[in-house]
């Protein structure tokens, strides 16, 4: 071939091949995955936490909350009462101390934690078709309680979630402060938005128990917990000083 032909094929090549290197980068367009997670404190499936290991902030510059002092009497007083007006039944108190303490009160795998559980009320919840619901337990020296929990066992399709919302709210404005919309723990706009948290986390989750907790809100420790059993799944709520 001609060599004044073939140095303008070979500089048409080239140019055709530099063209072709800038301008398809530049028409390709990156593929981005978001996922929105439900607050700050409860990861996306990208970060892989598991919920059991974060803490939810509480809103440090909220108005400073007078804590509510826990009573055996006067606690379950007034839960019941609260509860009534909610549709759910809670018994009277069975009052338990001594050796009874092993056999009816152990919550805690900590051996020293539970042996310093000298007292405890136990209550029985029902919801308004009179099914039985969980229980309320307060636990603590023989002067005052230094922890209540509630716990509720519900079946694989979470029926009963209602009832929870309700029973853990009331638990809340009795135990801690009626103040949760004004302080938004963690940007949650209720107990009811903490346990749909909860909830939605724990299904997508792969062990068997997930926990949030709430430190420090109103001078009270809050701990939520799921645990996926035979029957469904466990809830349990405890408040603590």
């Amino acid at each position: 071939m001609n060599k004044k032909v073939l140095i303008p094929v070979i500089f048409g090549i080239a140019i055709t091949i530099i063209l072709i290197t800038i301008l398809v980068p530049m028409n390709q367009k990156p593929i981005t995955i978001t996922e929105k997670p439900v607050n700050e404190s409860i990861p996306t499936r990208d970060d892989q936490i598991p919920l059991n290991d974060t803490v939810i902030p509480t809103n440090n510059t909220a108005v400073p909350i007078t804590p509510i002092d826990f009573s055996y009497v006067d606690s379950n007083s007034l839960m019941k009462s609260s509860l009534a007006a909610k549709g759910i039944s809670m018994s009277s108190a069975l009052k338990i101390s001594g050796g009874s303490i092993a056999k009816y009160c152990t919550f805690y795998g900590d051996v020293e934690k539970q042996n310093s559980i000298e007292y405890c009320t136990s209550t029985e919840l029902k919801d308004s078709d009179g099914k039985f619901l969980g229980n309320i337990h307060m636990i603590g020296s023989m002067d005052s309680p230094n922890a209540v929990l509630g716990i509720i066992q519900t079946d694989p399709d979470m029926s009963s979630l209602d009832d929870i919302k309700s029973t853990y709210q009331i638990m809340v404005e009795s135990l801690v402060c009626d103040c949760w919309q004004d302080q938004k723990p963690g940007n949650l706009e209720s107990v009811s938005a903490w346990i749909d948290a909860a909830k939605s986390h724990h299904l997508e989750a792969t062990g068997t128990t997930s926990s949030s907790k709430i430190a420090g809100f109103a001078q009270k420790q809050l701990l939520l917990e799921v645990t996926t059993n035979t029957e469904g799944y466990l809830w349990k709520f405890i408040i603590s000083n």
